[in-house]
């Protein structure tokens, strides 16, 4: 036996079987069983959805010799299943669009139907037909022998003549959803006995782009190239797509103002021929989310991100900034269409929104890398226990006391640090904590917009992450005015609060400026090679000794006070 595409060999063969559309096949249903059957039917909608099946299954209904129709056991169900039934005639108006046609069709629909109670016409893509075709088929449209009946499919109905439209009982046939085709897919799966990943068809589904053919027609295509277990990392070689993972890591170096690596990617995504158009649009999809969530934080209105992605990308992205990323790559997804070639839209998409300067991209070392780059040493510091930085830090929930969290002490007041303090933060230094740290630091500026956190985001913004260990942070400032404010002691709860949402974790932290860092890690070095470090202790600073940091330790605004005034022990303040 001939081999049958998927898509054909699972054709529904009743109406019950059709994926979607449940209010059409409802309707047709409910009008074959009263016998209200209309002599002509304009159905209308996308590519794959079900048109032409639905067109066949009420051929079969109405010629049907059995309960419930259509039986799709009787003689007419199985000779117009086959295509084989002479009065079902299918018509592509494509390749029979002139008016002799259809004079030629008119001329045998007076003829009484040989083998069922109706004859019917179905006609694919009638928009396709001349005007003079239209006007020859329209008398008889108007009043055709009571056992003629008309279906008339398009995909674009504004092309058919408002005269036809207006004789016809118009069904506009909607895009499947990704679980309908998904779950007709899992069907047709079982049936065959192949193995998918639940997220391969989900791929899959979103790239037929609503359409039931479409998408087995993919599904056949992959299995085709792996037929024992398909995973969405096989759907993406196959089509050039790229992982949601690679997609996420593109819009954050797009976000860094990274022109250089970003067009690096570019041209690796055209080695490995990646669909320009399909990753544009799966870029605003997954920009439309973060926008979504960002606003809702319901993860059930999401379309393309899993909770798995979402502290991936979410924290690290303004309202605005993803706006302006999706009004660009709209912009260069509707020149698309114009060209032979997107790439050239797709680069300058790139180029505007990569317009500042290219971030500097060298490597972070740490000190003791440092060390072994200037002279060799024989013995290395001792490692300490590894910190990971999982958890991706939130958008800020908290709230400031905007009076009295944050006190702008003037910036000629200078707060000594204890350089002992620095050197124990730079003995235990882990290389990966402070690369960690200079990948989120960014979003530091992002915060400016919060009127909640502008003020602490204000003062860190121009900081440098210089030497990170577990628990503890030396950050370094161009000016002295900068590390004045962020080391005065009565800023340091809501600093710490603030550095703790931006980097996963809780650090104690420490300013100085960069020239007096850079004579610290001279120091260091000197004491590495004296071999004369001090011992690594509990990250403490001598600045903040006998200052309570307690964090349930409130300052009152004014209304609290007069709370506490006027009722005393009664009064109990919580904080936002």
């Amino acid at each position: 036996m001939a081999y049958k595409a998927l898509y054909r060999k699972y054709r529904p063969q009743t109406f019950e079987e059709v994926a979607g559309q449940e209010f059409i096949t409802t309707t047709l249903m409910n009008a074959v069983k009263e016998n209200r059957i209309a002599h002509a039917y304009l159905f209308c909608g996308p590519r794959g959805t079900g048109k032409t099946t639905v067109a066949k299954l009420l051929a079969k209904a109405v010629n049907c010799t059995s309960e419930p129709v259509p039986c799709d056991q009787c003689d007419n169900c199985i000779a117009i299943k086959n295509g084989s039934h002479p009065d079902v005639i299918e018509i592509d108006a494509a390749s029979n669009n002139g008016v002799d046609e259809v004079r030629n069709l008119i001329d045998k629909v007076k003829y009484a139907p040989s083998q069922g109670k109706y004859k019917v016409y179905i006609i694919d893509e009638v928009h396709m037909m001349s005007a003079a075709a239209f006007n020859a088929l329209l008398k008889t449209l108007e009043e055709p022998p009571t056992h003629v009946i008309f279906i008339l499919a398009t995909t674009e109905p504004h092309k058919v003549l408002p005269t036809i439209v207006s004789r016809c009982q118009r069904y506009d046939f909607s895009k499947l959803t990704i679980g309908e085709i998904v779950g007709r897919m899992e069907k047709v799966v079982n049936e065959e006995g192949y193995q998918c990943d639940h997220e391969a068809l989900t791929t899959i589904a979103r790239l037929s782009d609503g359409g039931m053919r479409d998408a087995l027609s993919i599904l056949e295509q992959c299995l085709a190239f792996n037929h024992e277990h398909l995973t969405v990392d096989d759907v993406n070689r196959v089509y050039g797509i790229l992982s949601i993972d690679h997609k996420i890591a593109f819009i954050k170096t797009l976000m860094n103002k990274d022109m250089k690596r970003s067009l690096e990617l570019m041209d690796e995504m055209k080695t490995s021929g990646t669909d320009i158009k399909r990753l544009t649009s799966d870029l605003i999809d997954i920009l439309k989310d973060i926008v979504i969530y960002k606003n809702t934080n319901d993860i059930n209105l999401l379309s393309v991100l899993s909770e798995n992605y979402l502290n991936d990308i979410v924290p690290y992205i303004l309202n605005e900034e993803a706006f302006m990323f999706i009004d660009v790559l709209m912009d260069a997804l509707e020149k698309y269409s114009k060209v032979i070639n997107p790439n050239i839209y797709f680069e300058i998409a790139i180029l505007k929104i990569c317009s500042n300067v290219s971030k500097d991209t060298k490597e972070v070392l740490t000190i003791d890398e440092e060390i072994k780059q200037e002279q060799p040493v024989t013995e290395s510091i001792e490692e300490n226990d590894e910190v990971s930085l999982d958890k991706e830090p939130e958008m800020p929930i908290f709230e400031f006391d905007k009076e009295k969290e944050i006190i702008e002490e003037p910036s000629e007041v200078e707060v000594y640090v204890n350089e002992d303090d620095i050197l124990n933060i730079m003995v235990q230094a882990k290389k990966e904590l402070l690369l960690s740290a200079k990948e989120k630091w960014p979003i530091v500026a992002r915060y400016m917009a919060n009127l909640n956190t502008a003020k602490c985001a204000a003062m860190l913004m121009d900081g440098d992450p210089s030497v990170v260990c577990p628990g503890g942070i030396v950050i370094s400032f161009d000016n002295q005015a900068d590390v004045n404010a962020v080391n005065y002691p009565e800023n340091h709860k809501a600093i710490k609060v603030f550095l703790k949402d931006i980097l996963g974790d809780e650090f104690e932290f420490i300013a100085m400026t960069k020239d007096n860092f850079m004579n610290l890690r001279d120091r260091y070095i000197k004491l590495h090679h004296e071999k004369n470090l001090p011992t690594p202790r509990p990250i403490t600073f001598k600045h903040l000794e006998g200052i309570s940091l307690d964090e349930h330790e409130q300052k009152l605004n004014q209304a609290q006070q007069f709370g506490m005034d006027l009722f005393g022990d009664i009064v109990e303040i919580e904080e936002e």
